[in-house]
């Protein structure tokens, strides 16, 4: 049985992605028979959301690459291999792992570093087959190795089947497990007068600036805690607003239009190549597009129903069923050469 240890972090401050698409692929490693362990900065937040999962979870006191991958691994038990999900890993880090002897993949967004000295790299987003990643790992790339939860596979079929061609009246904001942006608040304020009658659930922490800002939509609008997973979520909405990262891809697997704002420059070059894709509609970069423009961006998002149905049938086909076990499967078959 192969033991697989999964070094990434989540905070409020860094964010809940890099977790969420960590335990999504440690979910479908142990319906392979591999045994998953977590070791990371997490706040309590994160630390509850992984033993949730049903994983071990140590908690280190510093984020990845603060001092070296031999000091940070010491005291943790022996593992076969180490999945590292972190942009602050560079290659001497990512050397470091491997030099313990343990089998190492990389989860990578960008193709940032100039080397991978590892086993395997794994990029899930619609760029990745075109970005030139150097000759030595085995390179899982591309939307069919997406690390959806178990929940998201589960229900793929019925969010698949559920009829959305017609006008919204769901609509889901989703920004990321942390939001130091505001960006669910400017949503709220841009999306006001868009769509008359519409509901909207948007997923943040419920703030006095927030709840006030529901006044404009239905009754049932509500400001929802964070979900273990946006399965359920999903399921109900017509339509998701969401930020530039991991949340637009579970959206399109889902066949849910979605629209996107990037928070960060990386997140808005890889959102145009997914945009180009024809599967999310692109609102922009967060820290240039002005309110005028959002709001504007939102009405013909949610008014053009030919685009969102287009979109929903381009989705049905740019994903497999479940990309997860595919991922691991090529996992384990890599690592046990």
């Amino acid at each position: 049985m192969t033991s697989i240890l999964f070094r990434c972090d989540a905070t409020a401050d860094i964010g809940f992605g890099h977790l969420s698409r960590c335990i999504a692929l440690a979910e479908a490693l142990r319906l392979s028979g591999a045994t998953c362990s977590f070791a990371g900065q997490y706040d309590d937040a994160a630390a509850d959301q992984v033993r949730a999962a049903g994983f071990a979870c140590e908690s280190l006191p510093s984020p990845v690459n603060s001092l070296g991958a031999a000091k940070e691994l010491a005291g943790l038990p022996k593992t076969g291999a180490i999945v590292l999900d972190s942009y602050r890993a560079d290659e001497s880090y990512i050397a470091g792992l491997g030099s313990s002897g343990a089998r190492v993949i990389v989860i990578d967004d960008f193709r940032a570093l100039p080397a991978y000295p590892c086993d395997v790299v794994l990029n899930f987003t619609q760029e990745a087959p075109s970005l030139s990643y150097p000759d030595g790992p085995t390179l899982l790339l591309g939307p069919h190795f997406l690390p959806a939860r178990r929940r998201l596979v589960e229900q793929r079929a019925r969010s698949i089947e559920r009829d959305r061609t017609g006008a919204v009246g769901n609509v889901l904001i989703a920004v990321g497990g942390s939001d130091p942006k505001g960006l669910t608040a400017r949503l709220l304020r841009c999306l006001k007068g868009q769509a008359d009658g519409i509901t909207v659930r948007a997923i943040a922490q419920s703030t006095a600036e927030l709840e006030p800002l529901l006044s404009g939509f239905s009754a049932d609008s509500a400001i929802l805690p964070r979900q273990k997973d946006l399965s359920d979520q999903l399921l109900w909405a017509d339509a998701a607003i969401t930020g530039g990262g991991l949340i637009k891809y579970e959206s399109a697997y889902m066949a849910v239009p979605v629209a996107a704002i990037a928070q960060n420059e990386g997140q808005d070059g890889e959102t145009q190549v997914f945009a180009k894709a024809g599967l999310v509609f692109d609102l922009g970069l967060a820290d240039t597009v002005e309110d005028a423009q959002l709001a504007q961006a939102l009405g013909t998002f949610l008014s053009d129903a030919s685009l969102r149905t287009t979109m929903a049938e381009r989705m049905r086909d740019a994903f497999i069923a479940d990309p997860s076990a595919h991922a691991a499967h090529a996992i384990l078959e890599a690592v046990s050469r």
